[in-house]
């Protein structure tokens, strides 16, 4: 029995190893682009609410108050979570986003209104 045209058996199982890492490497890179994705259209979505909401407030009539000042800082909130979240800052986007959401829906209260 003479030796596998390709080398030893430790020679094999390192190629196999550094074929498993690279295919792994790559799956974390798709992983993270689809997460700052998912991020960015979630930050991008409140923003865009946000604004909306003080259209359709201001213009169904009511008068401005502090839920206006809610819901720009939500909307602000939104458009800093999705420069964060193209940047790679997933965990702060989330956070900043969700407390986006939390302005919005304190302005959206009927105490405010």
């Amino acid at each position: 029995m003479g030796m596998p045209p390709g080398g030893g058996d430790d020679e094999l199982r390192a190629r196999f190893r550094a074929g498993a890492r690279a295919g792994l490497a790559e799956q974390r890179e798709g992983d993270e682009r689809r997460a700052r994705g998912m991020y960015a259209a979630f930050a991008g979505l409140a923003a865009v609410v946000c604004l909306g909401l003080i259209v359709v407030r201001l213009g169904g009539g009511d008068a401005g108050g502090v839920w206006v000042a809610s819901y720009a800082v939500g909307a602000v909130l939104g458009g800093c979570g999705f420069v964060l979240a193209r940047r790679g800052r997933t965990r702060w986007a989330m956070v900043v986003v969700c407390v986006a959401v939390a302005l919005a829906g304190i302005g959206d209260s009927p105490a405010l209104r």
